[in-house]
């Protein structure tokens, strides 16, 4: 029936009924670390195999890699949890994913028409087991709660008689879109990029960038600007680029 086969990850709640996955709130512990590469190319596999810590497992799925670090101790801490996902997918250059992801299932085949029934396999797999300690860069510092910025009123950015640069929006739009934001007309919709500043770490998605003006805008925080989004997101900018002159 051309059915994909999965494996989750983080542990769930008793009670789920049968085909329920469950979502992040019936995640109880997570034993694992994972990421999720879509790129198959030599040198993705290279820079995961050459990762310190070692990763205890690594699997090729038919589009890319998924890479593992087994713990000594399950996470219970969901938010941690989230934060060391985020930062292993900003390091690998992966997806961004939650503690309720499934993956795909050693053994089984990729069943989308362009992996051509591709078999996922182990390439690398260990019994290396890590304390959280070891993943401390990961780990946000501490630092104040910022202040709910002042929403910007201004219709368009332009500065001297200077656009936004379209090649900036395009490559904001691409990075969100890759982190799974939806689009919804000309907006890409999401998490907030300040989930510190909301319940439950905007769980339920506040955010929209606008793919045709590079504005961003947050129901709690406000608007933002290209330049901040830029950085916000973990890109680097080049400010001699964000206008164009016509």
């Amino acid at each position: 029936m051309s059915w994909g086969a999965y494996v989750a990850i983080g542990l769930r709640r008793k009670g789920l009924t049968r085909y329920r996955r469950g979502g992040l709130s019936d995640i109880v512990a997570l034993p694992a670390l994972f990421v999720d590469v879509d790129n198959p190319s030599p040198s993705t596999l290279q820079h995961l195999q050459s990762m310190q810590p070692e990763p205890s497992c690594i699997t090729f799925t038919g589009g890319g890699y998924h890479a593992y670090w087994w713990l000594n101790s399950p996470i219970t801490d969901m938010r941690l949890a989230r934060h060391l996902l985020r930062g292993l997918a900003q390091l690998t250059g992966g997806d961004m994913l939650s503690s309720a992801q499934s993956l795909r299932l050693i053994g089984s085949h990729n069943t989308k028409l362009e992996r051509n029934n591709a078999l996922c396999h182990a390439i690398a797999l260990n019994d290396n087991r890590y304390a959280i300690e070891t993943f401390t860069s990961l780990i946000p510092q501490a630092k104040p709660t910022p202040q709910r910025p002042i929403p910007r009123r201004q219709t368009s950015q332009t500065s001297s008689g200077k656009t936004l640069n379209p090649d900036l929006i395009q490559t904001v739009s691409q990075h969100l879109i890759s982190m799974g934001y939806v689009q919804r007309g000309d907006w890409l919709c999401g998490s907030c990029p300040y989930p510190e500043n909301h319940r439950h770490d905007d769980q339920h998605h506040s955010f929209g960038f606008n793919v045709r003006t590079g504005y961003g805008n947050c129901y709690r925080c406000g608007s933002m600007l290209l330049k901040d989004i830029y950085q916000i997101i973990g890109l680097d900018i080049n400010y001699d680029e964000i206008y164009v002159s016509y």
